[in-house]
């Protein structure tokens, strides 16, 4: 270990770099073999000058004196170099040139054009001020978030600005360089405002491309983002699908338009180690919600199944196509401890992250509390090679795909292929789930040659991976909500004790008989991917009052608290008028049916119909000729509510005491009713209405 410089050395002495062994040093085995002994004779000199040895004995011995060598200490090893360090004894290499050139003679351009060098820095250093104006027109980021600007300036712009600013100083005139050249100095110009940038990295990077080029080299290298074993981290985010789609809307006088919605956005969930996708959900909305994120865990930790194809009886999916669910009930609600996001603002809400502490005991990865910067592909890189996957081989080899860039259409119309092959949005969701499916069952190439779904089964078989199941209790109750309301009404107001909940009133026959309970405060427990027509009603004590069904006019047609908040929002802003006595679902629903495909398609109306599908599939399943037998007294309405229950949960005995005490379900219905009938008792828009149906 070298001591510290027992001489006086002018910027050397109480510095880190007092101790010569920490200097940067250089491959020597990269240079030459005179270059080699240049060096090694300056570096031995400096060493046994900095000893304290006898200048004597260091001059006989490399032949350097001591003004020489103190003159490549302070000269030359203590400059800056730039990578912030000195340079150490990278400044004794032979040939290197530290400090700029500077001209000491006078600029005389001969009949070549040479005879100039230096004559860019010589004419700043004369107009120092012209110089600092130009240092800040190269190294200005513009404010395109607050005003309108230019977003960057050209070499040629900066150059003709240069060239007006030298003229003002009359250099012109005079016949001065760069007026007396054949470019007037174009090429020093460039160089120049290369090295001010690459002087100034931050600047440079701000200027070439902006707060994405920021992010993207702010991005770690994956150092602090390790893994050690199977679902330790699953990415989540959402891509808009690069394709446009269309919605069937049913006319007045028959038939149906075809009319162009919003992009449609995908959401995904896949692990990392595998690479398995584990759920993905298809939003409807413009912009995605805590709803769509909930419903994509919940998608992650439930059983798949195929969805049925409308257009074909050809089976798409690939033999090994699926998702965890199928290699087995012990594969069906595997739980993961990080869940890494880009930090937007529907997937940072307080119920998305309180859904995965208690559900999935998961820890939601934000950038404030980890490795991740928001909006950086480089931080999530497996989810974004996967959406580069969804376009490549999916919806990108369509004629109706927007491309993944402007221009990508190569003179296309994707508006107009999707109206003319009325590519509805509900073949887009099965072409989806196809491409998921077979994603999970197709062979990775970093996979040792096994697909995600091979890969799962072999960590689990192999005992390298115990998965941890989700509770099925838990997972019921997932989009579960509380909330206290005040329970109003009374003698006093002349009501009934009714509460009000999403923009809505509930009441039921029990609870308009309990006085004691208004002006107190109650539970109400609703599930918000379920029908909103009923909730249920706990004391703060935890007794069960009764399930509440709502009022008019939310009660008919089945739909989600979020198709309701859509409907209100729109009442609110005036672009939808209810009148007394109509259902407001119902009456959106025949407003935007009745303009003929004019509106366009609101996010509204899109949830509702894709609800109202849903529930229409389960409905009809419950009416078989068991059901209508001749002995069977059960009305129609009692086989909905029913269903109703079984697919809110609801208590089947507190249904059937309502319809006792209010006797709206004591119309018994003793023959088989017509399939017209059953359609007009549960409204389905799927498919398109018949012209006698529409009349």
């Amino acid at each position: 270990m070298a001591s510290h410089s027992a001489r006086n050395i002018k910027g050397l002495k109480n510095t880190i770099w007092a101790d010569y062994s920490c200097w940067p040093d250089c491959d020597e085995g990269a240079l030459s073999e005179d270059a080699l002994s240049k060096f090694l004779a300056r570096k031995k000199s400096i060493k046994a000058y900095l000893d304290g040895v006898p200048v004597s004995i260091i001059k006989s011995e490399f032949g350097l004196s001591e003004t020489w060598i103190y003159r490549l200490i302070t000269e030359r090893c203590l400059c800056i170099h730039s990578d912030g360090q000195i340079y150490g004894w990278r400044a004794l290499t032979p040939d290197l040139r530290i400090a700029p050139y500077k001209r000491t003679s006078p600029i005389v351009v001969n009949q070549w054009g040479g005879g100039a060098v230096g004559a860019l820095q010589t004419v700043l250093d004369i107009y120092p001020d012209i110089k600092i104006k130009l240092d800040k027109r190269i190294l200005s980021t513009p404010k395109t978030q607050t005003k309108l600007t230019i977003l960057s300036r050209t070499t040629r712009s900066t150059w003709l600005w240069l060239l007006e600013r030298l003229r003002e100083k009359g250099l012109e005139i005079r016949g001065e360089w760069p007026f007396n050249t054949q470019t007037l100095g174009y090429h020093s110009i460039n160089r120049y405002i290369k090295k001010k940038l690459a002087e100034n990295p931050s600047k440079a990077i701000l200027i070439e491309g902006g707060n994405e080029l920021k992010r993207k080299m702010q991005a770690g290298d994956g150092v602090d983002r390790p893994i050690a074993k199977p679902f330790q981290r699953v990415e989540m985010d959402a891509h808009k699908i690069d394709a446009r789609f269309t919605v069937a809307i049913p006319l007045t006088d028959g038939g149906y338009e075809n009319k162009i919605i919003h992009r449609i956005w995908v959401i995904v969930i896949i692990e990392v180690i595998t690479r398995l996708v584990l759920g993905y959900h298809m939003s409807l909305r413009k912009e995605i919600s805590k709803e769509d994120v909930l419903r994509v865990i919940k998608k992650s930790l439930s059983p798949w199944k195929k969805i049925s194809i409308h257009h074909s009886k050809k089976d798409f999916y690939s033999k090994d196509a699926g998702f965890a669910s199928i290699l087995g009930d012990e594969y069906i609600g595997i739980c993961w401890d990080e869940t890494s996001i880009d930090g937007a603002l529907a997937e940072k809400a307080k119920a998305v992250e309180d859904a995965l502490k208690n559900t999935v005991n998961s820890k939601l990865l934000t950038p404030n509390n980890s490795f991740s910067i928001r909006r950086s592909k480089d931080d999530r890189p497996f989810i974004e090679s996967f959406f580069n996957k969804i376009g490549k081989y999916g919806f990108q080899k369509i004629s109706n795909t927007t491309g993944n860039e402007p221009g990508a259409t190569k003179g296309r119309d994707p508006v107009g292929v999707a109206i003319t092959s009325q590519f509805q949005y509900e073949y887009a969701e099965e072409l989806l789930d196809i491409i998921i499916a077979n994603y999970n069952g197709t062979i990775h190439s970093r996979l040792s040659g096994r697909s995600p779904l091979q890969y799962l089964r072999y960590l689990v078989q192999s005992k390298s991976f115990i998965p941890r199941i989700v509770d099925s209790h838990l997972l019921e109750t997932f989009f579960s909500y509380r909330k206290e309301c005040i329970v109003k009404g009374g003698i006093a107001a002349g009501k009934r004790p009714y509460v009000n909940f999403e923009n809505a009133i509930y009441t039921s026959p029990i609870l308009g008989q309990r006085l004691d309970l208004t002006g107190k405060r109650i539970w109400i427990v609703a599930d918000a991917d379920s029908d909103s027509r009923i909730v249920r009603a706990v004391t703060l004590g935890g007794e069960h009052i009764d399930n509440l069904r709502v009022s008019p006019p939310w009660s008919r047609i089945p739909h989600t608290f979020e198709t309701r908040r859509l409907i209100c929002a729109l009442i609110r802003n005036g672009k939808f008028r209810l009148n007394s006595q109509e259902d407001a679902v119902e009456a959106y629903i025949n407003q935007v049916e009745a303009s003929g495909g004019k509106l366009p398609p609101h996010p509204a109306y899109l949830s509702v119909r894709n609800f109202m599908a849903k529930y229409s599939a389960i409905v009809p399943e419950q009416y078989d000729e068991e059901k209508w037998s001749e002995n069977n007294k059960t009305s129609f309405s009692e086989i909905t509510q029913t269903v109703r229950a079984e697919f809110r949960g609801a208590d089947r005995t507190s249904i059937d005491r309502q319809g006792q005490q209010t006797g709206e379900f004591r119309n018994p219905i003793k023959e088989k009713p017509t399939n017209k009938s059953i359609q007009k008792n549960i409204p389905t828009t799927l498919p398109p209405r018949r012209k006698t149906e529409n009349k």
